[in-house]
């Protein structure tokens, strides 16, 4: 991207651009926490709107990683889409994918699986496998039937005491989602990508973020996030002592993977399961963030890990072994990140010192 393409772009972050207002309200305001601009439409710099599609598409990426103002990152890619119009193609399949996780829009999901299943091309399949399977596993997670209330701890725990089979068969939609992650997992497989890989977990790791969802969905995604990550990185085979594989270089994909690892471990633990399997399934996550000790984030998840195996395990010993080294790890992120309030909150509920 040029620096004049980049200064276009950011000339429109920072101007809240023509907008409807009510009446009496500021043209040019500049408040981002403005009520009365939250309706406001935007135009885009007309520099951006000389781009092509493909071009408006990199940048709403690019915007979007970087954390630019949502509604720019909006346009950005509503813009993009609009240029692509009725044609098939991976780039519009991956527009009409991406534009639906970032703005949670079901339909645009659908579109995406209906352009990608149009495309006919060996070269391309793992492309719209993962397209389709993101699509897929995204529309699952816009169901309003597979949300828990955080309010209502009632709804929340439906499923809790109750065996993950179980939790699992309550999903709506569980042929839809069964059917995206297996694209998903077999896209994985032909692409062979470390990128590839990286992008599906920041995927699937997003869909548990931005919803409340139903512990059987938690579990069903956050497993095969698991699954997938631990074989890209090499975790789930033998190895000799001392020596860690290549891909455990990537620093981006192991901090997800052990995310996912967090994510995984609290919804199992909502369910039947024994603290020996749950242990078992995370060991792999919890030897890398043992060892990442310089880490205050994986100090972090280190602790969220072992604060779950404290009150999972049923060997006494092990439990209370479990809930000092999550003080332990939370002193850690504490010394690596003094004014971190969430560290300091979380040795306060665990009655500890900093």
């Amino acid at each position: 991207m040029t620096q004049g393409k980049r200064a276009a772009v950011a000339e429109a972050s920072s101007s809240k651009r023509a907008r409807t207002a009510p009446a009496k309200h500021a043209d040019e305001c500049q408040d981002d926490e403005c009520a009365g601009c939250a309706d406001g439409a935007i135009e885009l710099d007309q520099k951006v709107l000389e781009l092509s599609a493909s071009e408006l598409l990199a940048m709403a990426e690019q915007e979007e990683a970087e954390g630019t103002d949502q509604t720019v990152v909006a346009k950005l890619y509503e813009t993009a889409l609009e240029r692509f119009g009725d044609q098939t193609s991976l780039p519009h399949a991956w527009a009409l994918l991406r534009s639906a996780e970032y703005v949670d829009f079901k339909d645009y999901a659908a579109q995406a699986i209906d352009t990608a299943d149009k495309i006919d091309s060996a070269e391309s399949s793992a492309q719209t496998l993962l397209i389709k399977g993101r699509a897929r596993v995204l529309a699952v997670c816009l169901d309003h039937d597979n949300w828990a209330d955080p309010q209502d701890h009632a709804d929340a725990s439906d499923d809790e005491g109750v065996e993950i089979e179980q939790a699992q068969q309550r999903i709506a939609g569980k042929n839809m989602l069964d059917k995206g992650l297996g694209e998903i997992a077999e896209g994985l497989r032909i692409a062979n990508s470390s990128n590839s890989t990286l992008g599906v977990l920041s995927s699937l790791l997003a869909r548990h973020e931005k919803h409340a969802l139903v512990v059987g969905l938690r579990i069903s995604i956050m497993d095969c996030a698991m699954s997938l990550a631990y074989a890209a990185l090499g975790w789930n085979v033998q190895r000799e002592d001392g020596v860690e594989p290549a891909a455990d270089t990537h620093a981006d994909m192991a901090l997800a993977t052990s995310k996912a690892a967090v994510y995984w471990a609290l919804a199992a633990s909502e369910c039947l399961v024994s603290g020996n399997h749950i242990e078992e399934r995370v060991k792999p996550a919890l030897q890398h963030l043992s060892q990442s000790s310089d880490s205050a984030e994986c100090c972090k998840l280190h602790a969220q890990l072992m604060l779950v195996l404290s009150g999972v395990l049923s060997d006494e010993d092990a439990a209370l072994e479990a809930f000092d080294a999550a003080v332990n790890s939370l002193q850690r992120a504490h010394e690596l990140s003094p004014d971190d309030k969430d560290i300091l909150r979380q040795l306060e509920d665990l009655g500890a010192d900093a």
